[in-house]
């Protein structure tokens, strides 16, 4: 399953990149086919939540195909 991966905050900018395509049946397959095609996220991603269709969803989560995969770095603020 091809999906659409948004990326955001720090984990763009360390990436380099807005957005890009992986595959993966679920949320789990798409974080570790994230990590091996853009590398200098790999350390973030365990830290990230992702979202499909604007909720929150948790690794063991089905992604269809041509699904948009949202990645929501921690954030901190005040």
């Amino acid at each position: 399953m091809s999906v659409r991966v948004r990326l955001y905050a720090g984990v763009k900018e360390r990436a380099g990149v807005a957005d890009l395509e992986v595959e993966g049946e679920t949320i789990a397959a798409v974080r570790k086919a994230l990590a091996e095609a853009c590398p200098p996220i790999a350390d973030q991603l365990e830290y990230c939540r992702f979202a499909v269709a604007d909720d929150f969803v948790e690794d063991a989560a089905a992604v269809a195909d041509g699904a948009v995969v949202d990645v929501i770095p921690p954030v901190s603020g005040g």
